[in-house]
């Protein structure tokens, strides 16, 4: 098996200062939660610049190295809300970048989310706690919304494209 030198250099982006900084990709998974035709949203306070502000999104998170993607978002979702999933097909993929104010890592100037989405079910109670996430992340409340509501209110999507499509898709 040959060897190819650019797939394992480090690549360094100059920031204006002349520090470096990382530019990464990062893999993550979402759960789009149904049941009694409700779609689960969390509510979390994020950076956008100098302003925190509250976003709505879907329960789930990011891919440790070498993980399942369906276990990852079992993972994901019970660390975030506390419940536990039955994880479906794929409804959706979208993605997005974070700038350098808008999140709580060191040493990250940006970071690209590409998420897949999948229709999940409840296997368990439906009691939700936003107070044990480990992860640095400031979710403060989770919320039942119809189809329709987050179809008329596309602030709580983000306005963006791919996760109105992956709502949209939800069999329901």
């Amino acid at each position: 098996m040959g060897s190819n030198p650019s797939a394992s250099a480090k690549v360094k982006y100059m920031s204006e200062n002349n520090s470096p900084t990382k530019k990464l990709i990062r893999p993550g998974v979402k759960a789009l939660i149904v049941h009694e035709g409700k779609i689960l949203m969390i509510h979390e306070r994020v950076r956008k610049g100098e302003k925190i502000v509250n976003i709505t999104d879907f329960p789930g998170g990011g891919i440790d190295f070498a993980e399942d993607l369906k276990t990852a978002l079992i993972r994901e979702v019970k660390e975030e809300v506390g419940l536990n999933i039955k994880v479906g097909n794929v409804v959706g993929a979208w993605d997005f970048v974070l700038g350098e104010l808008e999140h709580t890592v060191p040493g990250k100037s940006g970071v690209h989310i590409v998420c897949i989405g999948y229709q999940c079910s409840l296997i368990s109670e439906t009691v939700i706690d936003v107070t044990h996430n480990p992860a640095p992340e400031d979710i403060f409340d989770a919320k039942w919304y119809t189809r329709e509501e987050l179809l008329e209110d596309e602030e709580k999507l983000s306005k963006h494209q791919g996760m109105i499509d992956a709502v949209k898709r939800l069999d329901i």
